[in-house]
């Protein structure tokens, strides 16, 4: 048996897949999409293994046994590729496509399919998604390209059109549930759902990142900011110490839930299932306005990051900010 985990809310994609590949009709680019957490990588490496798989069982499934299986298994499978960023945050070049694509256009070593993955596909740069349309437009025989993308909007309409689109939905509540119960050693579910905006994948990172008590941590250090009552740089300090990105999306979801309760969407969900209270108490008083700009901001520097800012002065700036935007006025 393949260890590639299958996940219940896949069942439908994976099934049309594999109807494909009996019938003779499997795309010669298919586009993954979803949000990120719902294991669009997990299944493009499972589709890509039972492509390549000499003996796939009936569900369509690699068989894990023969020797097609235990190369890809070890990452060694010569008709497998992935290419992906040289480090998160950065670009796939023209490069690593211009290498895919001489590639692409030779016959299997095994007899199979060639299977080339792109993850992130949205990482592509303008001079790669080029290079990489002549592919789609001259598709090799016996050559399957897999795009993964949690952002397809940002991908070329060209590349786009020329794939055939599987999307991957957020699944029911029901099926979460019965999904992370086993996985999450008695945690509050209801509230990993809240935080996670009910992707699985990313209510088992909340649990391990502990996202709901930096987000207590942050809705405290916000409140301690408005009130005067502790020194900035010390708070600035305290969020130096942690990962920027939790701090960023910690940020990014106090936020989201302030402007939400701001504009009277009491009914909505928010991410904070518990601290409802809290959040408007905090919010109270704050122009909406200022809210949304703080947002725009966060996102934008979240952006900038990437450059290797200085992190301190980054971070000095998002406090000041709210200092801002809290204190009477708000301006």
């Amino acid at each position: 048996m393949n260890a590639t985990e299958h996940y219940p809310w896949h069942l439908d994609q994976w099934r049309r897949m594999a109807a494909a590949r009996v019938a003779g009709r499997l795309p010669h680019a298919i586009l993954l999409v979803g949000a990120p957490g719902l294991g669009k990588s997990a299944f493009a490496g499972r589709l890509s293994d039972a492509l390549v798989c000499t003996k796939p069982d009936h569900d369509g499934d690699a068989c894990g046994e023969c020797g097609a299986c235990r190369q890809a298994r070890s990452g060694n499978h010569p008709d497998q590729r992935l290419v992906a960023p040289d480090e998160p945050g950065k670009p796939i070049k023209i490069d690593a496509i211009r290498e895919l694509t001489a590639k692409s256009v030779l016959c299997a070593q095994e007899g199979g399919y060639r299977i080339y993955r792109i993850e992130p596909a949205e990482a592509m740069n303008r001079p790669a998604a080029n290079a990489l349309l002549k592919t789609l437009e001259e598709p090799a025989s016996r050559s399957v390209l897999i795009l993964v993308s949690s952002h397809p909007h940002r991908l070329p309409a060209t590349i786009r059109s020329r794939c055939q689109v599987v999307r991957f939905a957020n699944p029911d509540s029901d099926t979460v549930r019965n999904w992370l119960g086993p996985r999450t050693s008695g945690a509050d579910v209801d509230e990993l759902l809240a935080i996670s905006g009910g992707v699985p994948l990313r209510a088992l990172q909340a649990l391990q990142e502990g996202w709901v008590t930096e987000g207590q941590r942050l809705v405290d250090d916000l409140g301690a900011l408005r009130q005067r009552s502790i020194n900035p740089l010390q708070i600035v300090e305290e969020w130096g110490k942690r990962p920027l990105t939790l701090v960023f999306d910690g940020l990014k979801r106090c936020v989201s839930d302030l402007i939400k309760l701001a504009n009277g969407l009491a009914g909505n969900p928010i991410y904070h299932l518990r601290m409802r209270d809290d959040l408007q108490c905090l919010g109270q008083g704050i122009d909406l306005r200022q809210l949304y700009r703080f947002n725009d901001e966060i996102l934008r520097l979240e952006r900038d990051s990437t450059n290797n800012l200085n992190v301190q002065m980054l971070l000095e700036y998002i406090a000041n900010r709210w200092l801002q935007i809290t204190r009477p006025g708000g301006q």
